[in-house]
């Protein structure tokens, strides 16, 4: 499964027969979709096509950005690709810290975006979790485990547990150097303010029990946003909201009704 480069060092691979759905996705391997697409990024991607009749056309960020990218950078990066790519607004859903960058690619650059799905995401990631994650950062940096601060803030329960232990095999890998930089860049990252000009429909998704984007901060945003419909699971952390069985009904009905 190979992807396609797109400018300002992005990449792609569309999976899927059907109407245009952009993903972008959280943080993980994977980076450059032009050398490989990881199991980890082919399987939901081909999961989420063929669940929601679409033909999903998976971004991920720059493997090299400058330094200093802010996700304002990003999200130009992205509308320019997108722009180039489709010619008219198409349906974007964002997941995690690829939330935070369809979130800002909607206010930044309105025609670019037809409906907004955010998945485990917010106006602003929680205090704790921008600090936890810029620890890891570090850690990583250093060839030290992060097994502790990552299950921690992905899961709870059994979840955490096998996390825990993935992360633990995967010791001494460096982050990709986008995703450093992404992580850098939403220490100060904080659109709340804006919500009210997204002028979209918008659906987003959030757990009860997500230590990285806590619910008050999901209510808050959905709060902010005029007409703005709301999935709070109760019980789901970080990594498991995706995996709830309401989420694919809740996301295909929203994408069809809107």
């Amino acid at each position: 499964m190979q992807g396609e480069r797109l400018n300002d060092g992005l990449s792609v691979t569309a999976v899927g027969d059907g109407p245009p759905l952009v993903t972008l996705p959280g943080l993980g391997q994977g980076a450059d979709l032009v050398t490989r697409v990881p199991r980890s990024a082919a399987v939901p991607a081909t999961a989420l096509a063929r669940g929601l009749g679409r033909t999903v056309h998976l971004v991920h960020r720059p493997v090299d950005p400058p330094a200093g990218m802010t996700v304002a950078d990003l999200a130009g990066w992205h509308a320019t690709a997108l722009r180039e790519r489709f010619g008219e607004a198409v349906d974007v859903m964002g997941t995690s810290a690829g939330g935070v960058t369809a979130l800002q690619l909607a206010l930044d650059h309105p025609g670019t975006v037809r409906r907004l799905v955010i998945c485990a995401a917010a106006s602003r990631v929680g205090t704790h979790g921008r600090q936890e994650m810029a620890r890891m950062v570090a850690l990583e940096r250093d060839g030290r485990s992060v097994a502790g601060i990552a299950s921690g803030l992905l899961a709870h329960g059994p979840l955490r547990l096998l996390l825990f232990a993935a992360f633990s095999l995967s010791r001494g890998r460096a982050r990709e150097p986008g995703e450093a930089a992404l992580v850098a860049a939403v220490q100060e990252w904080d659109v709340t303010d804006r919500l009210g000009e997204l002028d979209l429909p918008v659906l987003v998704v959030g757990g009860g029990r997500d230590r990285l984007i806590p619910p008050d901060l999901v209510r808050a945003t959905v709060e902010g946003i005029r007409d703005a419909r709301l999935l709070l699971l109760a019980g789901r952390g970080h990594a498991s909201v995706l995996f709830d069985r309401r989420v694919k009904p809740a996301i295909q009905g929203f994408l069809a009704d809107s």
